[in-house]
């Protein structure tokens, strides 16, 4: 089976309703208001008109469906600039290898990136601990655990894992 990545637009709202559900945001302080999800669909639209973030829907082979959404922006660790990805794949879409491929296709979209403009070379994923599924998913798709951090997302005090893989060098 064949995944791709597709530029997030405008079409894409539904998507991000239909991961709005307690189920998908049980580890990012729960559903968020239609307010919210506007906002931050328009901040998807744009970043690919300011460069960054980009926000990808992940579609198999050449169906019009989404299945998911990934994506990357800039961010920090430890005071050090980095790329930061996050994910979300709707419970009918779960368990069917999408995620993995979503993450697979990213890094190496985000090393094209690294490589064409002048950008941090370090990726960084940070799911909640209680987050069986993300975590297992960066450590299958290579990337290192590094300890944790306390966050509040939302208003919500969360502990993070964190993940990250090298985008700098060979290929």
């Amino acid at each position: 089976m064949t995944y791709r990545l597709r530029r997030w637009t405008d079409a894409d709202l539904p998507l991000l309703h239909a991961a709005n559900v307690p189920e998908m945001m049980e580890h990012l302080a729960g559903p968020e208001s239609a307010q919210r999800i506007r906002r931050r669909h328009e901040q998807y639209i744009r970043g690919w008109d300011s460069g960054r973030p980009h926000m990808y829907t992940v579609r198999r082979d050449d169906a019009s469906e989404a299945l998911g959404s990934i994506g990357w922006w800039e961010s920090e660790l430890r005071g050090e600039p980095c790329l930061e990805t996050g994910w979300m794949v709707p419970p009918a879409h779960q368990r069917q290898g999408v995620a993995t491929a979503a993450v697979r296709l990213l890094v190496d979209e985000a090393r094209t990136a690294v490589r064409e403009h002048d950008l941090p070379t370090t990726l960084l994923a940070c799911p909640n601990v209680d987050n069986v599924a993300s975590n297992a998913l960066c450590r299958r798709a290579g990337f290192t655990h590094e300890g944790t951090l306390e966050d509040d997302y939302r208003g919500v005090p969360m502990t993070l894992n964190i993940w990250t893989i090298s985008l700098g060098g060979p290929v």
